[in-house]
C-alpha cells in the first residue's frame, strides 16, 4: 500500500493507493465495456471492466478525489 496517489488532471495519468498506473479517458463511449468512463491499467495494457475484480469503483474514486472537475 503507498501512502501517495498522484494525478496529472490534464492528462489523465494516475496512480492507485496499490501503486498501479492508470489512465482515465473520460467518458466511455461505443464500447464494449458496460462502465460510465473508461479506466486503462497502463502497465497491464487492460481496461477495467466495472467488476469488484477489476477495481474500477475504487480506482474510479481515487481519480475523482484528485480531480473532481473530470468525473461529473
Amino acid at each position: 500500500m503507498h501512502f501517495e496517489i498522484t494525478a496529472n488532471c490534464k492528462t489523465g495519468e494516475f496512480t492507485t493507493f496499490y501503486g498501479a498506473a492508470m489512465l482515465f479517458q473520460g467518458r466511455n463511449k461505443g464500447t464494449d465495456v458496460a462502465t460510465d468512463y473508461r479506466i486503462t491499467a497502463v502497465d497491464e495494457k487492460v481496461v477495467l471492466d466495472g467488476s469488484g475484480a477489476s477495481g474500477y469503483d475504487y480506482t474510479l474514486d481515487q481519480f475523482k478525489a484528485l480531480c473532481p472537475n473530470r468525473v461529473k
